[in-house]
Parts: structure tokens; C-alpha cells; sequence
């Protein structure tokens, strides 16, 4: 007797893993995705100068040991976070930023070398592109009884005994219409979990040289004032390649794009000297305009609300939908290992 099949909503890193470990259980699955590209959010920009540039998802840490266990098993190398040197905190605009230093025993964040995009290459690889439709977004799921229908906005009709969503389970229930409904409580749920990276404006600005480093900044500051609320070195591991990275306070999707750069590059001038002026490239991306991760919530919503809630471990139409994701893992949930993690727990149920 063949195997159930498996139908995956969503070509992110939680999707990849899933399919990456049914297809290592010789377990017979289909991805469907409604970008045009892989990765969710996960995101790497090349630079200018080839520097791989974090729009999404960046670090890691020892504590994540699903990620890091698939990222030994497809030898992806991991660097530790620069923070050696001054770093900077301003509390107030009218203060100058007090200085300090990020302690040796500080736990380090990691990482992916080469970016975390590298990881998604390599799970595509493994399971084959063959296996993903992108540009096809699902718009409907219908029990059939012994199995579920989607149908994308194209009208096509996908059959399969299981479907998987890894959507943001807040842009699951926006965006699929069931048949039948599915439970007013689990309704609920999705209502009240905010989006991994739903909120987050991010920036990295490309550089010929590390110059901050250079005077002794470890690139790292923390401000209350400034538009940019966190900022971190964003270097690549072999030091051919140099960068500022951050996120922007969400105010900033307000602005107009070049009012957003002139600030940034006002506010890393303030920080580090004048060389901060002469960059190579601004980029930046809110993730809250990307319809395809974030829907506009309706209330407030604590970061991580709800994140690995049991209920999104309970199969549903008669156990044969299920909802998985960053969001769904009680592993470090609304982070890359959230969504490693739910897929090494779904395989169980599969």
C-alpha cells in the first residue's frame, strides 16, 4: 500500500524541512508557494559587493538545536556574531550615546555563512525544485472525506490525503476559505498569534571597508531616539565583504523611502564618523507591507503571542490538516528554529 500524500502550503524554511525530512522517510509530498521565490522569511541580498545582506531572518544561537542539527546534517557553517569592541546605547537625542562593552561570557548569537538563504538553497537542492510550484497562492481547502481539495487562485485543483500549511497561521486564516470552517477556537488562536517578522523593519548598508571597526566600534548601538532602534556589524565570515544591519522603529513605514535612508545614514553618521556617509548601497524591507507574510491585525498583540500554543499541534478535518510553522513550535517558536522544530515534530504525525 503507498504511502499518504503530503501537500505543503508555503516554500519557507519551515515548509523545506518538512519536505526535506519526508522525502529522507521516502514519504511522497508536493510544495505549493506563492512567491516567486524560496526562502519566506528567509532572505539574502547579494550587495554590490557580493556582501550577503539579512532582509529577514539573521541569528541562531547554541540553545536552537533542531536548526543547528539540520544545519550539521547539510554541513552548513556557522560564524559568531561580531561584537568585540565599543558598543553604544543613546537613550536620549539630546545625550551623547554612552559606551560599553558586550561581556566575553555573554552567550553568542551565530550566523549562516554565506547567509541564512544558504540553508534554503540546500533544502531545495536535497528535495529537488521539481517538487515545488511556485507562484501559486491557495486560496481555498475543501474536505473531500478521504481526502483534501486546495484550489489556488488560478482555479487549479490539488488533491492529496494530508495538507500541511506553514503559513503565518494570522495570513492562514485571511487568506484560505474552508469547507467546512474550520473550529471557532482554532479561529481564535490564529486571531491572537502575531507574525514572526511581521512588525520588523530591517536595513543593511553595504561599505567598502569596515571603518567602524577600525576606530574600535564593535558596529553594535541601542537608541530610544534614533530611527534606527538596533544596529549590528554585518560583515560576511571571511572579511571580504562589510555592512551595517538593523531595524528601523515602526514609525518608519510611515516615511517616505528616502526620508527613511537619510536618517539612517544620518543616524550611523552621528555614531561612527563621517565615513558612515559613503556607502555602497541602502537597503531595506517592511516586512508588514509584504502581503504574502503579514496581515494587519485587528487588536494588539504581545511579541510571541501564543507561539507554540498545543492547540496548533491538534490535527484538524477529521486529522488531515494541519497547521505548522515558525509560530506553531513550542521550540523557540517565532524564530528559524520554531520552524525547524515544527517540522521534526510533524514528521511524527505523517
Amino acid at each position: 500500500m503507498s504511502s499518504p500524500s503530503t501537500l505543503i502550503l508555503g516554500a519557507g524554511l519551515s515548509g523545506l524541512s518538512l519536505a526535506y525530512l519526508l522525502k529522507k522517510a521516502g514519504k511522497p509530498f508536493r510544495i505549493l508557494e506563492a512567491r516567486s521565490r524560496y526562502g519566506g522569511r528567509i532572505y539574502t541580498r547579494q550587495g554590490q559587493n557580493q556582501t550577503p545582506m539579512e532582509m529577514g531572518a539573521t541569528w541562531l544561537g547554541d540553545k536552537h538545536r533542531q536548526l543547528n542539527q539540520l544545519l550539521n546534517e547539510l554541513n552548513l557553517p556557522r560564524f559568531a556574531q561580531h561584537t568585540t569592541g565599543i558598543c553604544l546605547f543613546e537613550p536620549l537625542s539630546v545625550a551623547p550615546p554612552q559606551q560599553f562593552f558586550i561581556p566575553d561570557t555573554e552567550a553568542p548569537s551565530y550566523r549562516i555563512e554565506g547567509g541564512s538563504s544558504r540553508l534554503i538553497e540546500r533544502l531545495v537542492a536535497e528535495i529537488g525544485a521539481e517538487a515545488v510550484q511556485l507562484a501559486t497562492k491557495v486560496t481555498a481547502v475543501r474536505d473531500l472525506g478521504e481526502q483534501l481539495e486546495v484550489q489556488d487562485e488560478r482555479g487549479e485543483r490539488h488533491r492529496a490525503d494530508r495538507v500541511v500549511s506553514t503559513l503565518p497561521p494570522q495570513l492562514l486564516l485571511v487568506s484560505l476559505q474552508f469547507d467546512p470552517p474550520l473550529p471557532v477556537e482554532t479561529q481564535a488562536l490564529c486571531r491572537d498569534t502575531p507574525t514572526w517578522m511581521g512588525s520588523s523593519i530591517k536595513f543593511v548598508v553595504e561599505y567598502a571597508r569596515p571603518f567602524w571597526r577600525e576606530r574600535g566600534f564593535s558596529g553594535a548601538a541601542f537608541s530610544n531616539s534614533g530611527i534606527a532602534s538596533e544596529i549590528h556589524d554585518h560583515c560576511d565570515a571571511t572579511l571580504r565583504s562589510f555592512a551595517l544591519k538593523g531595524f528601523l522603529n515602526g514609525g518608519a513605514a510611515g516615511m517616505a523611502a528616502e526620508e527613511r535612508k537619510g536618517r539612517v545614514i544620518a543616524q550611523l553618521s552621528k555614531y561612527f564618523g563621517p565615513s558612515a556617509a559613503d556607502y555602497l548601497s541602502y537597503n531595506e524591507l517592511i516586512w508588514s507591507q509584504e502581503p504574502l507574510t503579514h496581515h494587519p491585525y485587528d487588536h494588539y498583540l504581545l511579541p510571541h503571542q501564543n507561539s507554540g500554543h498545543p492547540q496548533y499541534q491538534i490535527a484538524l478535518l477529521g486529522g488531515k490538516f494541519f497547521i505548522s510553522g515558525s509560530e506553531t513550535s513550542p521550540y523557540a517558536g517565532g524564530y528559524m528554529n520554531g520552524a525547524v522544530a515544527a517540522a521534526y515534530d510533524l514528521l511524527q504525525q505523517l
